[in-house]
């Protein structure tokens, strides 16, 4: 009993000794975040065919996951972690009757506007620089890039539905409008990102963190991403593609390319 009772004391002795030194200099911290955005697509309007496109407008979307921080030295450290992000935006087609897509062996749905909402699991990868704590506050900057993988990808449609002038033929182009039509939940897994799933782009920020006890510290950050690859994989082999024609039998799959950006507030908590 003795000897037990004196290898516990040891043993808490040493570990007090490390969680003190720990305090002092941690070489690695972990935390959780969550990051409400604001996303949109920035368009090159010149490779859309040259059909008149425009930004549909920004969306609301939202992020969470994990951060590890390994400290390099006194004033830098090297972040990554896992997190789960929602990206997307709004497309809107102004030239009339022009992009589409079959819906069945009669029915086409030519559209006015397409919402994408793309989710994705991202690993970033960032320098971090931060100042000596001032008061209970540390401030700091970051820049690195983020890889990102689609786990899913749906987009809400909008638009107007043409039937085929001969139902018969199956060359005969769809010229019979019908009513306003609306789908959602569409499945665009394969029209996005390169190889239809990757996605990188460039990631920079600025926030503070603000000590509330030993190592613990809570974050706020702002950063804003831009996407360095094509939003669009122009190679999808998806039986929905867009297209550019009336007539399926001679249209023009539609070449897209957009950059997926959003601006994140993200607030966490290191340890």
């Amino acid at each position: 009993m003795k000897k037990s009772i004196s290898t516990f004391l040891i043993l808490f002795s040493v570990l007090t000794v490390i969680a003190q030194e720990g305090e002092k200099q941690p070489k690695f911290r972990f935390g959780l975040k969550v990051s409400p955005s604001v996303a949109w697509l920035g368009l090159d309007k010149t490779r859309f065919n040259d059909l008149d496109v425009e930004n549909g407008g920004a969306k609301i979307k939202f992020g969470y996951g994990l951060i590890t921080e390994f400290i390099l030295a006194k004033n830098y450290s090297f972040l990554t972690g896992v997190e789960v992000n929602y990206f997307g935006g709004s497309i809107n087609y102004k030239d009339v009757n022009k992009v589409n897509y079959q819906l069945n062996d009669s029915t086409a749905l030519f559209l006015s506007s397409r919402a994408y909402k793309q989710q994705y699991i991202t690993i970033p990868l960032a320098l971090k620089l931060k100042t000596n704590e001032i008061g209970y506050m540390t401030y700091f900057g970051q820049i690195g890039v983020d890889l990102s993988f689609q786990i899913k990808g749906r987009a809400n449609d909008n638009g107007t539905l043409y039937y085929k002038a001969n139902p018969d033929s199956l060359t005969s182009p769809f010229t019979v409008q019908g009513p306003e039509y609306s789908q959602e939940d569409v499945n665009v897994y394969k029209q996005t990102g390169i190889f239809g799933f990757l996605r990188v782009a460039l990631n920079v920020g600025a926030g503070v963190e603000w000590n509330i006890a030993g190592n613990t510290s809570l974050l706020f950050a702002l950063n804003y991403n831009n996407g360095f690859t094509n939003f669009f994989n122009k190679d999808s082999k998806d039986a929905n593609k867009l297209l550019d024609n009336t007539n399926h039998a001679t249209a023009k799959t539609l070449d897209q390319k957009a950059s997926s950006n959003y601006v994140a507030l993200t607030v966490g908590v290191l340890f």
